[in-house]
């Protein structure tokens, strides 16, 4: 053992003393450089895809503590369209990030570990889901009617599935209001997608536009 170390201080030996601390210099520079653009490429609360084990880990222990997953904590997920609105309803979207998927699955499951979670999610294709409920005009057309349009990077991203239905604004548990809007699912390829923020573009058949950012830098 001793002569590896020493075979390995053999190539410092050739220089001085202000040389071998001038290299030091150098290579603790590289080092903070590095580390410092790994720490700039993805925040630790931005949208990242696929999840590494401990993103997953994460997630559970998010979802299993009670309380974590609250309304208020939700709510970063959801964005309200004043611009689209009929009566007292305002449209609004809501996204469902792999993180938060498997959030809320250890938060419905209270025999499960957070082991389960990295065997069952670890390398898993998922998808990125976006809610939308849109109220604009009373008696609504047919659903697949409003155009939806989600830009990333300038460019639109096209979702995999797209599930139209007519909507209506709830009064309670057990009636809503005449139809007066559309509500869509779309989910996306969650690879396909990365930390940059969301556009929503949306238009209705009368004419009536709206646009929603999403900050995926702070949504995990």
């Amino acid at each position: 053992m001793a002569i590896h170390i020493r075979d390995n201080l053999l190539p410092f030996q050739q220089f001085g003393e202000g040389d071998v601390t001038h290299s030091a210099r150098h290579v603790r520079a590289g080092f903070l450089s590095l580390s410092l653009a790994l720490s700039l490429a993805v925040p630790a609360n931005a949208y990242d895809f696929p999840l590494t084990s401990n993103a997953i880990r994460d997630a559970y222990f998010l979802g299993s503590r009670q309380g974590n997953l609250s309304a208020s904590y939700l709510a970063k997920y959801s964005r309200r369209i004043p611009e689209l609105h009929q009566g007292s309803c305002t449209s609004e979207i809501r996204i469902e990030t792999p993180f938060l998927q498997i959030a809320t699955y250890a938060s419905q499951n209270p025999n499960y570990t957070s082991q389960d979670a990295v065997r069952d999610f670890y390398d898993q294709p998922f998808a990125f889901r976006m809610f939308l409920d849109i109220c604009y005009k009373i008696h609504a057309p047919a659903p697949n009617s409003i155009k939806i349009k989600v830009i990333q990077n300038k460019r639109e991203v096209v979702p995999g599935s797209d599930t139209r239905s007519f909507y209506a604004e709830p009064l309670d548990e057990l009636s809503t209001l005449p139809s007066n809007g559309e509500r869509a699912k779309l989910e996306f390829d969650a690879s396909k997608l990365d930390s940059s923020a969301l556009t929503i573009r949306i238009l209705t058949p009368d004419g009536q536009q709206a646009e929603c950012n999403l900050d995926l830098q702070v949504l995990r």
